[in-house]
């Protein structure tokens, strides 16, 4: 009888402690409704302020409400963003704003835009780039050349898949893979990340 009430308690607690994992906390919720915020700010300027925190705050529950914790946090992102779109969409319905419209509207007054400007294409990033502790070359043949403060230097090949940059080493049998993340990108300046480690981050400056 005692061993299986010690199993109860310790299956007990268990639920407890899974259910508590699961559940949404406050650090959570607001993760959620600034995420909805940020990208009310970027994509939907003409909103007000008020109209903005309402649909945020309309997000919130009905992620919260609809979702289990967990069963969110494993979705892809490409579900996330399906999932973030409709029901931004829906509630912008629910106050009566017209979201596409005013996108529309928004575009129209920027004109002429250059989509392609800020972002890190292949023709941006062609050229000559120096950070703290090397200087580079990529080539619009789809060479790259790389020089360290130390004298060493290294070449291969590279290409830019939407934000991220891969560079392939040449080796003496082969070569080795390296990818990084640009975080943030113009024509003069980037900062990029390596994806196996976040500390490897560095700023480059575009040389004449």
């Amino acid at each position: 009888m005692r061993k299986l009430t010690l199993s109860t308690i310790l299956i007990s607690a268990a639920l407890g402690l899974f259910a508590q994992n699961n559940t949404w906390s406050k650090n959570d919720r607001n993760m959620i409704y600034e995420d909805c915020l940020a990208s009310l700010n970027t994509d939907y300027k003409s909103l007000t302020q008020e109209q903005k925190e309402t649909i945020s705050l309309c997000f919130l529950n009905e992620i919260t409400e609809k979702y289990k914790k967990d069963d969110y946090q494993a979705k892809i992102d490409a579900e996330l963003r399906r999932i973030k779109s409709s029901t931004i969409i829906q509630c912008a319905k629910n106050i009566g704003a017209e979201l596409n419209k005013e996108l529309v509207q928004e575009t129209k007054k920027s004109e002429p835009v250059k989509v392609e400007e800020n972002k890190p294409t292949r023709k941006n990033l062609e050229g000559h780039w120096k950070d703290e502790e090397s200087e580079f070359w990529l080539f619009e043949t789809g060479d790259f050349k790389l020089v360290k403060q130390d004298g060493s230097s290294s070449k291969g090949t590279w290409k830019v898949d939407g934000d991220l940059l891969t560079l392939y080493h040449d080796k003496m049998f082969g070569t080795s893979q390296k990818d990084f993340k640009i975080l943030m990108f113009t024509p003069e300046k980037f900062v990029y990340q390596s994806t196996k480690n976040k500390k490897a981050t560095f700023a480059v400056e575009k040389l004449k």
